[in-house]
C-alpha cells in the first residue's frame, strides 16, 4: 500500500529533561548559560545566569506518530509536560484516522483550532514538533529523506559555523566562520537582547586578542 493510502493510528508526546531539543537545559559550566544578554538582563540578580530566570524549566517534548502499519515517525521540539498535553488532549483528534499525506491540512486545522490561546510560544513549538513528526512518517513510508516530499535539494553543501560566547573558540574555528553572542545588555534598550551578530573571520581573530567578544560584523 503506498503512503497516500496510509492513515495515522496513534499520536503520543514524551517529555525529555537535560539537553535534548531543550538546548538551554545544559550544565552549569556550559556557554550557553554563561553571561548572555536576554530581557532579564536589567535585572542585576538574573543576569549572570539564564537558567536563573527559568529559560530550562519546559523541557524537550518528543512526538511519535505511528501509522496504521506500525511505522513510526518521531520529532522534538521545546515544550516539555505542556507541550505533550497539548498534544495528546488537544491536537490528537486532527491526526488520529487521518491521511499521513494529509499534513497540510492537519497544520491548518491545528493552527486554527488553538488561535484561542495559541498563535505563538509553546503551542506553535507543539504544532511544530507535530509538523516535523508527520514529515518524519512520510518519508520513512515512502522511503526517501524528508527532504523530498519537501521539493527535493537546493544544494549540494550546507554552510556551517561555530556559535558561543568565547571568542579564543571562535578563533579556532574562523577559518570557517564564527558568531558571537553579546554578553552585555545596554540597560533597558531594546536591541540590548536580541541582537545577534555574524562575525567574520577577521572578526573573531581580533576578538580573541582582546577582552570582549564580538558584536559587529568585521
Amino acid at each position: 500500500m503506498s503512503a497516500s493510502h496510509r492513515t495515522i493510528a496513534h499520536v503520543r508526546a514524551f517529555t525529555v529533561t537535560g539537553g535534548g531539543a531543550d538546548y538551554h537545559g545544559q550544565g552549569e559550566d556550559h556557554w550557553i548559560d554563561d553571561h548572555i544578554a536576554t530581557p532579564m538582563s536589567v535585572y542585576p540578580e538574573y543576569r549572570e545566569s539564564r537558567q536563573s530566570f527559568g529559560i530550562n524549566v519546559l523541557g524537550t517534548l518528543m512526538v511519535e506518530i505511528e501509522a496504521d502499519d506500525g511505522t513510526v515517525g518521531f520529532a522534538v521540539s521545546t515544550g516539555g509536560e505542556i507541550g505533550a498535553w497539548i498534544v495528546e488532549k488537544h491536537l490528537a483528534r486532527f491526526l488520529e484516522g487521518a491521511r499521513v499525506t494529509d499534513i497540510e491540512r492537519i497544520w491548518d486545522q491545528m493552527y486554527r483550532s488553538t488561535l484561542f490561546y495559541g498563535r505563538r510560544g509553546i503551542v506553535l513549538n507543539t504544532i511544530s514538533a507535530v509538523d516535523l513528526a508527520l514529515y518524519d512518517l512520510l518519508g520513512r513510508l515512502r522511503e526517501e529523506p524528508v527532504y523530498a516530499p519537501l521539493g527535493g535539494p537546493v544544494r549540494d553543501e550546507l554552510t556551517m559555523y561555530a556559535t558561543g560566547a568565547r571568542p579564543d573558540v571562535a578563533k579556532r574555528w574562523a577559518s570557517s566562520a564564527a558568531r558571537c553572542r553579546r554578553t552585555t545588555a545596554r540597560p533597558r534598550g531594546k536591541r540590548a537582547w536580541r541582537r545577534t551578530s555574524p562575525c567574520s573571520p577577521r572578526c573573531a581573530r581580533r576578538s580573541a586578542t582582546t577582552s570582549g567578544s564580538c558584536t559587529t560584523a568585521g
